[in-house]
């Protein structure tokens, strides 16, 4: 490490309320990702492109401090020997199951762990990332930009790509005009009203797990076409499946916020830097799920559909980001933690992760996750992301082995429903 303590970087109103996040006990702040690879990585090569993309994204070597004021992230330096670590084992799942259930210390930094983990022949490439940093999207951004660096490294040493740019999410307003940014201020959006149902979970903050489900390849696909058929995304298909297992396990239609990324509304869906560009929308069906699957998913449908063409979602976003660049900090911070809210049972799909832009030189990907943070009971969030056809679904917690048998049997229920319509 080579302190650096001069330099920092203005901490987004997203950064902050992801902190708050964790303060209110909501989840911690740790994204998670997995690559198992057919061979064995470069490690140097590895190390000089982590160096790079700190240049890049250099709040990754950073801490957070909430000095007097505003809260910034101040530089510190850290380098690759800092952020990763390397592992040799013969249980390779043990070792991951390990690792990603570690968190990132926002305090301390750096913002970033890599592991290699190696089994014989093979490697295993697990990544956690400060999701003050970013949202999902902003992860692949990142994991993306990585693979980019090390691939390249290879034909041309001296490759580095341009700084990271803006991270506000008043990016996203300047791409609607006037008319439209007035009715996004005017029209209605609470994002604190939320179903009451709520999992008995007993929750115990010394052990958190993530509880995963895999949807091989031939059956995900067998799903993409049952969605097309009825003209509905994989999405609709599976938020009816988990609505339709929360129904049996609650006896009534819970009502579901959904994480929606905002990236949408930018040209090229891409943003100007690695941040935090999400919000959330609710799929409400109603209090008639159906009595048939395709009953649940023309409901379902209908619904997002019509939340998807809304521009209303956007108002809280923004409104929080107005707060933190109009007021003292001080003010601001009570104003959010009063205001905003999250509903005890959600639902987020970190969406595909691209397999042409994640390629480490020539040594393939077989198999590749993400996972969003880990919740604290009583909060409960199916997450789904989806590589080369075969779909991930994940539920995190810190929580008692109870608690993980009871989400064992619920992640069951929501694959029973999935391949009842394969």
């Amino acid at each position: 490490m080579i302190g650096n303590h001069d330099i920092s970087y203005q901490a987004e109103a997203w950064d902050i309320l992801q902190y708050l996040f964790k303060v209110k006990k909501i989840n911690d702040h740790t994204l998670h990702f997995v690559a198992a690879f057919s061979g064995k990585l470069n490690l140097e090569q590895l190390e000089k492109a982590v160096n790079l993309s700190a240049h890049i994204f250099p709040l990754i070597r950073c801490r957070f401090t909430k000095s007097e004021g505003h809260p910034c992230w101040e530089d510190c330096g850290y380098t690759a020997k800092e952020m990763i670590t390397y592992l040799e084992t013969n249980n390779t799942d043990e070792s991951v199951d390990n690792f990603i259930c570690t968190e990132v210390n926002a305090f301390v930094g750096p913002q970033v762990k890599l592991q290699v983990i190696r089994n014989g022949d093979n490697d295993t490439l697990a990544v956690l990332m400060n999701h003050m940093l970013c949202d999902a999207a902003g992860f692949k951004d990142y994991l993306y930009m990585l693979s980019d660096v090390y691939s390249n490294l290879e034909e041309n040493p001296s490759y580095c790509p341009k700084v990271s740019g803006d991270r506000k999410i008043s990016q996203i307003l300047k791409s609607f005009s006037v008319r439209d940014k007035i009715k996004i201020v005017i029209r209605k959006n609470d994002m604190s009203t939320h179903d009451p149902a709520k999992f008995e979970l007993d929750g115990d903050l010394n052990t958190p797990f993530i509880e995963q489900r895999k949807i091989l390849r031939e059956t995900f696909c067998q799903l993409k076409a049952y969605a097309k058929k009825h003209a509905a995304t994989v999405n609709d298909v599976m938020l009816s499946a988990y609505i339709r297992s929360l129904n049996r396990t609650f006896g009534h239609v819970v009502a579901i916020p959904c994480t929606v990324d905002l990236r949408k509304y930018l040209v090229d869906h891409k943003a100007k830097g690695i941040c935090n560009l999400c919000t959330n929308l609710s799929c409400n069906i109603g209090q008639e799920i159906g009595t048939t699957f395709e009953q649940t998913l023309g409901k379902v449908k209908q619904t997002m559909d019509r939340e998807k063409s809304s521009i209303s979602c956007i108002k809280s976003i923004a409104l929080l980001e107005k707060v933190f660049d109009i007021l003292p900090y001080r003010t601001a911070k009570g104003i959010v933690e009063k205001s905003f809210s999250n509903a005890p049972i959600a639902f987020t799909n970190i969406g595909i992760i691209d397999k042409t832009s994640l390629s480490f030189g020539k040594v393939e990907i077989t198999e590749a996750y993400m996972t969003g943070s880990i919740k604290y009971a009583p909060y409960f969030q199916l997450a789904i992301s989806t590589y080369d056809n075969q779909a991930t679904l994940s539920i995190n917690l810190y929580g008692t082995q109870s608690d993980r048998s009871r989400i064992s049997l619920f992640l069951d229920s929501i694959v029973q429903e999935l391949q009842s319509v394969v």
